[in-house]
């Protein structure tokens, strides 16, 4: 016995002492790594030892640095050798042992998105940038953060998804403005930001926002003594101009992008402004110009291999076009066919979808991170409680106190586990209660808002008419008028009123339908000698009370008769209202010879604000009140109508609600 509780005991401090991890920073970590990898490349390892190395090496649960030193050495030996397929699977294995870290998740997340990158794969290059954004932010390790916005934002860009490009760069250079001490690396993350933002404002037609970002980006280039960088800019600025039609400022800086760029051996970005300058020959009508522009391509194609897929296709398309323009038409076919089997803009359009899809996902699991660590608050205060009552018990109390309090612990938790539960799914459903009730405000406000203002404007333009009239007879109408519109006033209010009322707590109680239905009948009463209707009342001598609500069942009633009232076909309408009860239901119908509905609006009849017709004097809301306050006893509508006949409407209620 006593050893067991030895045992216990020494588990318990190993497990609390493992659980203490050596604190350490994202940049120190960081600053390790770029360590060892220069070490790597120093050392000049041996491809074939490194397989060996990889395979050998045993990885376990990471919780401190000391075991994620291993897992790092390792990494920056299969990065200095190139191994973009190995770091992948190798990052892929230690990322599930090291999720105890928020600085071990941010970095593996950011080196697999980086190798994911090198072997061309944006689309899942993209989606770890993401994932290490998340933990990057919470670290607020700002430079690697602005850093992987660019990354984001230039993937985004190259699939043509350009709004979402801009907001990317925009949270780089929100993310940027907080940092106080800016590095070179900072400097070339602003100017890249800046780039994305002027191709892809270039791109939306969006040109004074465009060029102001690529000035933005020159002054970068020109203070970081950049002069590739400042070539490419100008040749951005360049390529505004021509798509604005402004070819004379574009010519000189697109020349001059393509000195530069070949100068500093950068030949694609030399081939696209040679591309450029083709097409504005082209569109000026300098046909020579055309021709000798495309020699010099030629010359470095044959030199160098153009290996972006979208300038190849650029390059032949012009072929084409000198070709045409030499009457060669079999050379300008050929150029089309190959231009053809070059061309990737169905695979861009995939890679746009495959990255607007992995955006929105990522602001799901955004949304669903933040909703976990709400339910896991108190789960983490209870195992802090734990921990600090447990050193105290161990230290004050004897072996045997220390047994009990184990175990009495475990019922504990047991019991805080399932409140948790039932927390959990109170919060849910009054999360979507509330999503609902604050969707109908949304609508309610924006309909009554422009309900209300019409009976307004009415009365303010009666109001005028009084002003320039002393026609006794004539203020007698208008007197009528202001009193017709102040009811209608009163009515769009009421409704309004019913809608929150509907929202508060309903307790059953025994409900007199007699009396309900009298009741209803003189909140109606003006209406009812307005249409001079006749309303027969019939209670079946069984179906005299139910167990329900009455202000729900008033709401419901009083909607209903409305509805009766204002749809009908002839100076004497009839209204007949009576019950029934079977076995299971109460039930109240209504009964009118009004217009009737035809059967195509069956199913929009109970949606808020819809109407048959916008004639009518109804505000729409009628019916759905009615269905909703019904709803609220387990209840149900139904509806039947014959055109030019009338229709009648049956309210269906539980006899024994739960």
């Amino acid at each position: 016995m006593i050893k067991a509780v030895f045992l216990q005991i020494t588990l318990f401090f190993l497990t609390l002492s493992l659980g203490i991890s050596q604190d350490i920073s994202f940049d120190s970590l960081n600053q390790y790594y770029q360590n060892e990898l220069k070490n790597a490349h120093e050392r000049n390892f041996k491809q074939t030892d490194l397989f060996k190395k990889v395979e050998k090496t045993p990885l376990s649960q990471i919780s401190k640095f000391s075991q994620f030193q291993e897992s790092l050495k390792l990494m920056a030996l299969v990065e200095s050798q190139e191994e973009n397929e190995l770091g992948i699977q190798l990052i892929s294995t230690i990322i599930p042992l090291a999720k105890s870290k928020d600085q071990f998740q941010a970095f593996l997340y950011y080196k697999l998105a980086q190798f994911y990158q090198k072997v061309s794969k944006p689309v899942e290059s993209l989606e770890y940038y993401l994932k290490a954004t998340t933990f990057l932010s919470k670290l607020k390790a700002n430079s690697l953060l602005a850093h992987a916005y660019l990354r984001i934002s230039i993937i985004n860009l190259s699939g043509w998804n350009n709004e979402i490009s801009i907001e990317f760069a925009n949270k780089g250079l929100q993310t940027l403005k907080t940092i106080e001490k800016f590095t070179r690396t900072d400097s070339l993350s602003l100017l890249g930001l800046h780039e994305v933002k002027g191709i892809a404002y270039r791109r939306t037609h969006r040109f004074d926002e465009s060029l102001s970002s690529i000035n933005k980006a020159i002054e970068i280039s020109t203070a970081l003594q950049d002069s590739v960088r400042l070539a490419l800019n100008n040749g951005n600025k360049a390529t505004i101009f021509y798509k604005k039609g402004d070819y004379d400022l574009a010519i000189p800086l697109l020349e001059k992008d393509f000195e530069t760029s070949i100068e500093a051996g950068v030949y694609n970005s030399g081939m696209n402004a040679l591309i450029y300058l083709s097409w504005i020959y082209s569109e000026m009508g300098n046909r020579e110009a055309v021709v000798s522009t495309f020699e010099k391509m030629q010359a470095i194609e044959k030199k160098y291999s153009i290996t972006d897929p979208k300038s190849k296709a650029e390059y032949l398309k012009v072929g084409a076009t000198v070709a045409e323009i030499k009457g060669d038409t079999a050379k300008s076919n050929q150029y089309l066919r190959e231009y053809i089997l070059e061309d990737k803009i169905r695979d861009s359009i995939n890679m746009s979808n495959d990255i607007a899809s992995l955006h929105e996902r990522h602001l799901m699991e955004q949304e669903i991170s933040k909703l976990e660590l709400l339910q896991n608050a108190n789960q983490l205060q209870a195992s802090h409680l734990k921990l600090r009552t447990a050193l105290l018990i161990i230290i004050a109390l004897t072996l045997l106190v220390v047994l009990w309090y184990v175990f009495t612990l475990r019922s504990k938790n047991k019991k805080i586990d399932k409140l948790n539960e039932m927390l959990e799914a109170k919060v849910s459903e009054r999360t979507a209660r509330l999503m609902e009730i604050n969707k109908e405000l949304d609508t309610y406000l924006y309909r009554a808002s422009h309900d209300i203002r019409r009976p307004i404007r009415t009365l303010l333009g009666l109001n005028n008419i009084a002003q320039i009239n002393s026609d006794p007879e004539q203020m007698k109408q208008l007197f009528s008028k202001v009193q017709s519109t102040a009811m209608s006033m009163d009515k769009m209010l009421f409704k309004l009123q019913m809608a929150y009322e509907l929202n508060s707590s309903h307790a059953t109680e025994k409900v007199e339908i007699e009396d309900l239905i009298k009741e209803c009948l003189d909140d109606m009463s003006l209406e009812i000698k307005e249409h001079n209707a006749t309303v027969t009342v019939n209670i079946h001598e069984q179906a005299t009370t139910l167990d329900g609500n009455t202000a729900l069942l008033r709401i419901a009633l009083d909607n209903i008769i409305e509805n009766a009232l204002l749809y009908q076909r002839d100076e004497d309408s009839e209204i007949e209202i009576f019950t029934d009860i079977g076995n299971y239901f109460f039930y109240i119908h209504v009964k009118d010879n009004g217009f009737g509905i035809p059967q195509k609006y069956f199913g929009d009849l109970f949606k808020p604000y819809f109407k048959i017709s916008n004639k009518t004097q109804g505000s729409g809301l009628g019916l759905f009140l009615a269905h909703k306050a019904i709803s609220f006893l387990a209840g149900e509508i139904s509806v039947s109508s014959t055109v030019n006949e009338g229709s009648q409407i049956t309210l269906k209620i539980p006899i024994n609600p739960k």
